[in-house]
């Protein structure tokens, strides 16, 4: 599917954001290992989200699904027979339910597909053996063959390349009922409030855990218990709106938690330093004032990068953004396509060791974009054409699905009621 976006002179408008995607994946995850009841609201529509529910139903879990009211049972893992699962094209649910699975007496095949096979998941190959696993996997890549079950131990774990293999562990340690008194150590941490998020989504489980000097530590085994949970708007996707009103207008976000541990709410620190105006009484508006340079650290939160190119393209100087070495392994080698793709619409940035340097411009061009599978190119370029001459051509759009697939719908809403700003080219 291709997509041809216009420049427009003003978004305006206010919606409903949809639900996280990495708070609704966590939720899925303690959901699986939960005995008790689990009633999820509010869960949203993505390739991801759903990828992974349907993994839990494959797995014999109990899931019922009635009026937007979902309630789930887990299933004892020490019961699953041999299976053979599909986590699709989502990194943060392969990395989650591999140690979860590990608590399995018998062989269990985990598989996904597209750019999830050429993804790093190595660090599970020592661990996870020496944690008593029969543990093999495509040479560092899915798919793994996974036998149980897990002995927790104290463990060290590097935390450098992405902390979704803490989630997994941590969440793997909380579904062993061999768990002790261990302590998961870890080293180099990065995108520390994803680990936080893991946390504060098993408080509500009743699993109190504390992250205190980059160490975890356990007092079980666990018993979770029943839970009804709604999933908080979605502060990824947010981003691009927010930025787009910055850059264009005047946008209000409704069902945004300002107290979320979502990493992405760092969005508005950015916005604040670019000189939006920010109002958070009623929803989250951000209204176009100052266009000024800034510097932000994205390391700990690096799926803002797309977007925050967007907005220090239009700033008035020269802008940095710190953590370009988390942003190799993503759907895409972000970083990389970030550059080639925004430059084909006129923006000028470098990179050099960690950091990348973005000048400020007045006027993007429109371009043929190809963001080469990974869905926040497509979007951040989708935004960054709304100030672009001519016409932006998106090619491959539907890999908006994987987080945001009402994307360009909610694209549309944004132009104060006028004609379509994006449309499907036949």
């Amino acid at each position: 599917m291709e997509k041809t976006i216009r420049k427009i002179k003003q978004v305006k408008g206010s919606f409903q954001i949809p639900a996280s995607k990495s708070h609704g994946q966590r939720v899925l995850a303690c959901a699986f290992i939960n005995l008790n009841r689990t009633i999820i609201y509010n869960l949203g529509i993505s390739e991801d989200e759903q990828g992974l529910l349907n993994l839990i139903t494959d797995s014999g879990s109990i899931v019922e699904n009635k009026e937007g009211k979902l309630c789930v049972v887990g299933i004892a893992l020490k019961n699953l027979s041999a299976l053979d699962l599909n986590c699709r094209e989502s990194g943060l649910a392969a990395r989650m339910i591999t140690p979860i699975l590990a608590n399995a007496d018998f062989p269990i095949l985990l598989n996904g597909h597209g750019s999830l096979l050429k993804r790093p998941m190595n660090q599970f190959d020592a661990i996870l053996n020496d944690l008593g696993v029969n543990f093999q996997s495509n040479e560092g890549k899915l798919p793994f063959q996974i036998i149980g079950p897990l002995k927790p131990q104290n463990v060290k774990i590097d935390g450098s390349l992405s902390s979704q293999f803490v989630t997994g562990l941590i969440l793997g340690f909380v579904a062993s009922p061999l768990l002790k008194n261990e302590t998961i150590e870890v080293l180099n941490p990065t995108s520390i409030p994803y680990i936080e998020l893991t946390l504060d989504v098993l408080r509500n489980f009743g699993v109190e855990l504390k992250f205190e000097n980059n160490k975890i530590q356990f007092a079980g085994p666990y018993k979770l218990k029943e839970t009804e949970i709604s999933i908080e708007g979605d502060w990824s996707s947010a981003s691009f709106f927010l930025v787009a009103a910055a850059i264009l207008g005047d946008i209000t976000i409704n069902g945004l938690n300002i107290e979320s541990k979502q990493a992405d709410r760092k969005i508005l620190e950015a916005l604040q330093d670019f000189g939006a105006d920010i109002q958070l009484e009623n929803g989250v508006r951000i209204i176009k004032n100052q266009s000024k340079a800034f510097e932000f650290d994205a390391t700990h939160c690096p799926d803002l990068f797309p977007p925050l190119a967007v907005l220090a393209s239009f700033a008035q100087g020269e802008s940095k953004i710190k953590g370009v070495s988390r942003l190799i392994h993503k759907e895409s080698n972000r970083a990389a396509t970030i550059q080639s793709e925004l430059t084909k619409m006129g923006a000028h940035i470098s990179i050099s060791d960690d950091m990348m340097h973005i000048q400020g411009i007045e006027i993007a061009i429109g371009a043929k974009i190809d963001p080469h599978g990974d869905h926040r190119i497509a979007m951040s370029c989708a935004i960054m054409a709304l100030r672009a001459e001519g016409e932006t051509i998106i090619n491959n759009a539907e890999v908006v699905g994987k987080s945001f697939p009402t994307f360009f719908e909610y694209l549309n809403k944004i132009n104060n009621g006028r004609n379509k700003i994006a449309s499907s080219l036949s």
